[in-house]
């Protein structure tokens, strides 16, 4: 059975043994995407939530970040994608209310057995543990990681794809209610240390 730990943000990301072996686990899958390993930290790790499932053995099977929108200095989202702005203003939230997603990867060993869509509904656990409102990703178009958000229950608020040069795919804006995402599923057990 696969389980779900969440390390909380950690301003010198990449000194912990549990974050060197998530940096080699990002590291792979990237790899195995055939693109390149330069994108598995950044500054962006250190004032995250980082979410962890892992196999019975204690193998790492996927990964999320999960950054309160309020500490990102820039945020992706803000920056890239012009609608989001508006998105805040018109559901009165504020950056306090958000969760900005990332890194959302799963092994290759695992990509078929469900394993990022209970990944997804435990990052809305901590979402929802956390308080926040809301949850935006820049998911990927080239792997179908937007698809499988959208058939979960996330919502493009734009029809806007953004070429990512630097990461090595497109990506759109995705965004979900927590709390709704949740509703009427089952939810994983997530353990926070």
């Amino acid at each position: 059975m696969m389980t779900f730990e969440v390390h909380p943000p950690d301003g010198e990301f990449g000194g912990r043994p549990w974050q060197r072996e998530l940096v080699g686990f990002r590291s792979g899958v990237l790899r195995s995407f055939g693109l390149p390993t330069g994108l598995d930290r950044d500054v962006h790790d250190g004032p995250a939530h980082h979410l962890l499932a892992r196999t019975p053995d204690g193998g790492l099977a996927g990964c999320a970040r999960l950054a309160p929108l309020e500490d990102l200095n820039p945020s992706r989202v803000l920056t890239l994608e012009p609608r989001s702005a508006d998105i805040l203003t018109e559901a009165g939230l504020t950056a306090a209310d958000v969760l900005e997603g990332g890194r959302w990867l799963v092994g290759a060993e695992h990509r078929h057995a469900g394993v990022g869509s209970r990944l997804v509904l435990a990052g809305a656990v901590v979402a929802v543990r956390l308080g926040r409102k809301l949850a935006w990703v820049l998911a990927g178009t080239a792997h179908g990681q937007d698809t499988l958000l959208m058939r979960m229950g996330f919502h493009a608020p734009s029809g806007r794809v953004h070429e990512m040069p630097d990461l090595g795919y497109p990506v759109r804006l995705l965004t979900v209610r927590p709390d709704r995402l949740l509703h009427g599923r089952e939810e994983p057990e997530v353990v926070f240390l």
